[in-house]
């Protein structure tokens, strides 16, 4: 739980004891809404926050117990997450409490939103825009670009572990946002934050895709580790490979990691290491001095003799070793 106090998150946005000009400030923020005090008497209202592309964050402080409803939002999700406070939530047909710290709900623009805000409540929003979520969507499911149509979510955020990876999100975005001091927020590492935000969406909080996501999701796991295995073999290609070690240092089993291989790459592991020796020892000849020798960089390579090396140089380059060594050397 956050306190009150706590540090700005963004830049000032709105600051207002005018009830009409907070509705009309932060209906351009996000949506039209009305908002109904509780209680007479005065109040100081005050929003910040970062507004990116698809991805926008917001920290609402209105100081007063209040009724907000909500009109059908736009083609975005509002992920809201009390920091301090409760409030009641009625969307969707569903009637529920946001507590901070254990509970936040998520706005869609599927149905009206009613909002009871208690005196305590600050609460952060993020405005995901559905555009890029459903394109993220359909590249989980079947990595074709395009998008999924038909996603509906949960409004209950209840999840052990969605509630407090997107509220650890937010406040990397929060962080990210003050590094930036009013200068421009590193683009690229905005994008990575949003396509966390999106990811925790689309595998963390339950909607109709979440059966065919996580299946998806599996699959490019699976994909994944094999292209980590590929990425480790070109790290250490100078080094003594064997398919065991290689297998352990990706978590997979030998089986697998044959499969895996044969799936992506249709080779084996140990074709896939020697292609890349054999392009590593093309790149070194063809670079080489006067004073380099083919039985050298054969030996550097991990091929045991250079009769070896040139029966599999020329099956992947049509020419020998010492033909590109020639080539290679000043005359």
């Amino acid at each position: 739980m956050i306190e009150r106090d706590q540090p700005m998150i963004g830049s000032p946005l709105v600051h207002t004891s005018d009830l009409g000009e907070l509705v009309d400030k932060v209906t351009r923020l996000l949506s039209s809404h009305t908002v109904c005090p509780a209680r007479s008497g005065g109040f100081t209202a005050d929003v910040e926050g970062f507004q990116g592309p698809e991805l926008s964050m917001f920290h609402l402080d209105y100081r007063m117990p209040l009724r907000m409803r909500a009109a059908r939002l736009d083609d975005y999700l509002a992920v809201c997450l009390p920091l301090t406070g409760s409030m009641g939530v009625a969307h969707k047909g569903v009637s529920f409490q946001a507590v901070a710290g254990a509970r936040g709900f998520l706005g869609t623009p599927d149905a009206e939103l009613v909002m009871d805000w208690d005196e305590q409540l600050t609460l952060l929003v993020l405005r995901v825009e559905l555009t890029p979520l459903r394109r993220m969507a359909a590249r989980m499911i079947t990595d074709i670009p395009g998008q999924v149509d038909g996603l509906d979510f949960e409004p209950v955020m209840d999840s052990g572990t969605v509630v407090p990876a997107a509220l650890s999100q937010a406040l990397l975005l929060a962080r990210l946002v003050g590094a930036a001091q009013g200068r421009e927020v590193n683009p690229l590492a905005a994008a990575q934050l949003r396509e966390q935000v999106l990811g925790t969406l689309l595998l963390g909080q339950p909607n109709s895709w979440s059966r065919v996501l996580c299946s998806g999701a599996q699959r490019r796991s699976a994909r994944s580790t094999i292209r980590d295995a590929a990425e480790y073999i070109g790290l250490h290609a100078h080094e003594p490979l064997s398919i065991a070690g290689i297998a352990r240092a990706v978590g997979l089993s030998e089986r697998a990691l044959q499969a895996g291989f044969r799936r992506e790459f249709d080779l084996s592991p140990k074709q896939y290491l020697q292609q890349i020796r054999l392009d590593r020892a093309h790149d070194e000849l063809a670079a080489a001095g006067p004073d380099v020798r083919v039985i050298d960089v054969a030996h550097r390579w991990g091929f045991t003799n250079a009769g070896r090396l040139a029966a599999a140089y020329r099956r992947r380059f049509a020419t020998t070793p010492s033909a590109t060594l020639f080539h290679a050397t000043p005359p």
